[in-house]
């Protein structure tokens, strides 16, 4: 299959969040795609011939983001157009070291075709070379999609985007199914790639988070948007999120607008514990509190009620707004909105939760991305399932930035 010619860093698995189950999924008409770097930096150590090369492939495929296909290129052939790998399956050629099979299908002549007759073959041309892998890719992740949204109980299903584009590019779409169980190779690609992407990325980091939170040590901190770009104002999901539909009013003397409270919720995804317990603590964490002030969700939600600040049983939860959850269980549950549905579908409506995958990753109190159907169909085995939404109330007395990291006890 296709392999890359440069060694991988040593970056943990663990230290890269971006590797574990955080759901950046297809929704409805749309899809929140993980943009891990966005556009490349003028410092970023790409050679100008390869920035060329760079907007080519980005041409042909505008869903890819610049820093995340400069990191691509550099891990598969050090930008050299004439990089060659041998392997059992005959071998990979160019930038983006793509076999003869792979290259024939989307180019539509082989290897060593010339059909601009200067006596190099076309798979060894930079330009050439760069926009049929860009069209290459996008089809790639067309395939990965459509994987997807027709097996969204895989743990690859989880994975932001461009993480289950590596893996079919490296390893095969079905390395997808059995995912987390992929080749060691493959893993190490994600890591360099996502840690390269988001290093060269234009896009400032947000500021404020907790460099610790990197170490790959258990934390309940935010990860810094520099280990995963998921997060970074601007790319991905935040920008797709923030021009989803309108957001809530937010209640005065709130901490953080509906924008900021959106950046700040995806900020703590990929945090691998600390949150077990937590989701109201975690939903008025977006909005700049230190605790909600509430003894649970399910209290939460029927002061809500008793205000006149909840909407039961509407689906049309606004971007910012807090969705609550009955789930069999006395505190219950409740989840901020990072990407609202214009149509009003659950299945098209995304959310930060914790504790959601850590049965697949292992974590103790983990943060994700997940869609309210998924939470609505979980808690309806033991209880209710989907309330409705609720204006983003909180009565925490001090704004989380007045507190250290990590805070556990109580709510």
């Amino acid at each position: 299959m296709i392999r890359g010619v440069l060694a991988a860093t040593g970056v943990g698995l663990v230290a890269l969040p971006a590797v574990a189950i955080v759901a950046a999924l297809a929704v409805g008409g749309g899809t929140c795609v993980a943009a891990a770097g966005g556009a490349l930096a003028a410092d970023a150590p790409v050679p100008a011939e390869a920035r060329v090369w760079v907007a080519e492939t980005v041409a042909a495929c505008p869903e890819l983001p610049e820093s995340w296909v400069a990191a691509v290129m550099a891990q598969e052939s050090g930008f050299r157009p004439d990089a060659y790998a041998d392997d059992a399956n005959g071998g990979t050629w160019g930038l983006f070291q793509l076999n003869a099979s792979v290259w024939a299908r989307a180019y539509g002549h082989p290897w060593s075709a010339d059909l601009d007759g200067d006596g190099i073959w076309d798979v060894r041309e930079g330009d050439i070379h760069a926009r049929v892998a860009g069209e290459y890719l996008c089809a790639r992740l067309d395939g990965v999609r459509t994987i997807r949204a027709e097996h969204p109980d895989w743990a690859s299903s989880a994975l932001p985007e461009l993480d289950a584009l590596i893996i079919a590019h490296n390893a095969g779409e079905s390395r997808l199914r059995t995912y987390p169980v992929i080749p060691e190779v493959t893993k190490r690609f994600i890591q360099t790639v996502d840690a390269r992407a988001a290093a060269w990325s234009s896009v400032a980091p947000l500021a404020g988070a907790d460099a610790s939170a990197a170490t790959g040590e258990p934390t309940n901190a935010p990860v810094p948007a520099t280990s995963y770009p998921l997060r970074q104002a601007g790319t991905g999901c935040i920008a797709d999120a923030a021009g989803s539909s309108a957001g809530v009013e937010v209640p005065p003397g709130s901490p953080h607008d509906v924008d900021t409270a959106v950046q700040t919720a995806l900020s703590y995804v990929g945090v691998t514990s600390g949150w077990a317990g937590l989701c109201d603590r975690l939903a008025c964490r977006a909005y700049g509190y230190a605790s909600s002030g509430y003894a649970t969700a399910s209290a939460h939600w029927q002061e809500m009620l008793d205000s006149g600040k909840a909407h039961p049983g509407d689906t049309c939860a606004p971007l910012g707004s807090f969705v609550f959850f009955d789930t069999g269980r006395p505190a219950g549950h409740v989840s901020i909105v990072v990407k609202a549905s214009p149509t009003c579908d659950l299945d098209a409506t995304l959310v930060t939760s914790n504790e959601t995958y850590d049965y697949l990753t292992g974590y103790d109190g983990g943060v994700y991305v997940t869609r309210v159907d998924h939470l609505d169909a979980l808690y309806a085995r033991s209880g209710v399932g989907y309330l409705g939404w609720a204006e983003p109330v909180c009565r925490g007395d001090a704004p989380a930035d007045t507190v250290k990291v990590p805070v556990l006890p109580g709510r």
